[in-house]
């Protein structure tokens, strides 16, 4: 992956500079770095940041406005999209649910588990203090033993302590993170607000699931909340799967 994968672009990179600064971005605002509402930096201060003209920065922004990820707003600056439906209890359901309530075979593939103290976006998703760790999991989901998706996985160790790779099964409920929390720690989630972004697929992803990079794809964000309405999970991902399998449509 170009150098991009971080907070820098890479000029000797074939990928537009525009493209590598509108991609850094959407990394930060998928993360949390910019919540929904929040204004991002200034072309100006872009500028600056990436040391590219100010047409570069323009083009990046206006594909992270193509995508839905940011409005800009007349004479004031350009913020993050507030336009974030939430699910009730009665629709809720993990990606797991989802695909077998169609009756599709589901697995997952870990390919790392770890817990860390964790970068400054996690920590203000789920407002932790000073030396409290997340657990964080990357897998893979494939339906019908075809790769659909990478997802990215946290969640604090003070409301899970003992959380391990162990707990998750490639098959069968127990691959559901919602199920898994049920199970051993008796922790109910009754709501989540979720974002759903078309986006182009990124190098690391796009070799996982066996497609080009810049293929499209949509980019999911999910913070669950407990019943005492704390949040205890942040996930992320990308999936190479019709919108209505997402939002649970019929």
């Amino acid at each position: 992956m170009t150098n991009n994968e971080g907070n820098e672009i890479n000029r000797s990179s074939p990928i537009p500079l525009y493209y590598q600064v509108s991609q850094i971005l959407r990394r930060e605002i998928e993360t949390g770095k910019y919540m929904p509402g929040e204004y991002i930096p200034t072309e100006e201060e872009l500028q600056r940041r990436f040391k590219v003209s100010r047409a570069t920065v323009r083009q990046g922004i206006a594909e992270l406005v193509y995508m839905g990820l940011v409005e800009r707003q007349r004479s004031k600056g350009t913020i993050v999209s507030t336009g974030r439906p939430e699910t009730t209890l009665h629709d809720l359901a993990s990606f797991t649910n989802e695909i077998m309530a169609r009756n599709l075979t589901i697995t997952t593939k870990i390919l790392s588990f770890q817990h860390i103290q964790p970068p400054e976006t996690i920590t203000k998703i789920f407002e932790l203090k000073q030396g409290e760790q997340v657990a964080t999991m990357e897998r893979v989901r494939y339906v019908e033993g075809k790769p659909v998706a990478v997802e990215k996985w946290y969640a604090p160790l003070k409301y899970f302590p003992g959380i391990n790779k162990g707990m998750f099964k490639e098959s069968g409920m127990e691959q559901s993170t919602y199920y898994i929390l049920m199970k051993n720690y008796k922790i109910k989630i009754n709501r989540a607000v979720d974002t759903v972004s078309p986006v182009g697929v990124e190098t690391h992803e796009a070799k996982i699931l066996g497609v080009k990079p810049g293929k499209p794809v949509l980019l999911r964000t999910r913070i669950s909340y407990s019943a005492e309405g704390y949040p205890v999970n942040y996930g992320s991902g990308v999936y190479l799967i019709r919108l209505k399998f997402l939002l649970g449509e019929k």
